[in-house]
């Protein structure tokens, strides 16, 4: 009886690693979509956490505001307590309260805030002083890019809208409105609408 050697042909040798070249690529490529897939999602959830941030800070600010006037760089002229005008170069400036005040050298509770936009960017100032000189320089946060625009309308005590702050031929430096109406248009996500009322 003669034996017989037991193995694989050379032909079951290519078709096994034919086959197996065949199940990697599409395991590859499976896994290149997935990863693929999970980055986007990545992306996409920190610019939702962006926008979200940017109109948390805007509500923030807009809801903290408080009624004290500051003094111009020049120390010359009283500034209203809350200004905006879309038509200068900082179109929201207000006076936040709610700043915390820790350690020996606190400046207090109190901070003067400006928002402006440059290019596609929301950008917001935080002054550390409120009667500041020219030489105090603000903190300046990108809060967010890709914004194609942004509008304030103000809700004031007669319930009637405006779009500038304090209404024109208004005077009084610490009138603050009742309700501030914030739209960001962004490419993304389109118009977002957000209604701030401010306590006081």
């Amino acid at each position: 009886m003669k034996n017989r050697a037991h193995g694989f042909t050379l032909v079951e040798v290519l078709v096994a690693s034919v086959i197996t070249a065949l199940a990697m690529t599409l395991g590859y490529g499976a896994l290149n979509q997935v990863i693929a897939n999970r980055d986007r999602v990545h992306q996409q959830q920190e610019r939702i956490d962006a926008v979200q941030r940017t109109l948390r800070i805007l509500a923030l600010d807009i809801a903290q505001a408080e009624a004290r006037p500051v003094r111009d760089a020049l120390g010359r002229t009283e500034l209203a307590a809350f200004v905006a005008d879309a038509r200068t170069d900082t179109p929201l400036s207000l006076t936040r309260g709610g700043r915390l005040a820790l350690g020996a050298d606190a400046r207090g509770t109190l901070e003067r805030v400006d928002y402006r936009r440059e290019d596609d960017a929301l950008i917001r100032l935080a002054w550390p002083v409120l009667d500041r000189t020219q030489t105090t320089t603000a903190r300046r946060r990108v809060l967010l890019r890709g914004v194609r625009q942004w509008s304030l309308r103000f809700l004031a005590s007669d319930r009637t809208w405006s779009e500038q702050w304090p209404r024109a031929g208004e005077r009084r430096l610490g009138t603050r409105p009742i309700a501030v109406e914030i739209t960001l248009e962004t490419a993304d996500f389109g118009r977002i609408v957000r209604l701030v009322e401010v306590p006081g």
